[in-house]
């Protein structure tokens, strides 16, 4: 994506209708990926209480998922905890819970907002796409598309940002040239 065409989107102020959260995933990624956090960083998402969010109507259950220090998992559910073990390894966090291992690569990661992605390709196979969570207190009380819009908001800030300091400089070099003359 071009310069232009970020500070041009930037202004846009609603996101399109989504027919699912995978999809608004998929778009959203495209412009707040590159603000995420990396894995090999525990002190984004290690010690917090993430909300699982879905899109399914029929999800109306309460999960938590806290990754603890010294790779102990909890999946809290309606305050059931239920345990099992987490690690960084091989580019991802391994899982294991109820009996299985599964390896998660990371979409993003922020202090908000932790969405993950299974290895291989689940969507094709009628299984969702993504494992997102959110900060619970940010979660309780909200859709997934609210979400989605304050995820996109990260881009809409950053980019007017960029606008602005460009604009700036441009002031400038303007003063200076016509100082010169």
């Amino acid at each position: 994506m071009s310069f232009i065409s970020n500070i041009v989107n930037s202004f846009n102020t609603e996101l399109p209708k989504f027919d699912s959260l995978d999809e608004g995933i998929d778009y959203v990624m495209r412009y707040v990926g590159q603000f995420s956090e990396d894995l090999n960083e525990p002190e984004f998402y290690m010690n917090q209480r993430w909300r699982e969010v879905r899109d399914d109507v029929n999800f109306q259950e309460s999960v938590l998922h806290i990754f603890r220090e010294g790779g102990e998992y909890w999946r809290i559910l309606d305050g059931d905890i239920a345990t099992g073990a987490w690690r960084y390894d091989i580019g991802g966090i391994i899982i294991q819970f109820a009996g299985k291992h599964e390896l998660y690569h990371r979409v993003f990661l922020n202090e908000n907002f932790f969405i993950l992605k299974k290895h291989g390709d689940h969507a094709s196979k009628g299984h969702r796409k993504y494992f997102f969570v959110a900060r619970e207190g940010l979660a309780s009380r909200r859709e997934w598309i609210d979400l989605l819009e304050i995820m996109y908001e990260i881009y809409r800030g950053n980019t007017n940002y960029m606008f602005l300091v460009v604009m700036f400089f441009v002031f400038v070099a303007v003063v200076v040239f016509f100082s010169l003359i």
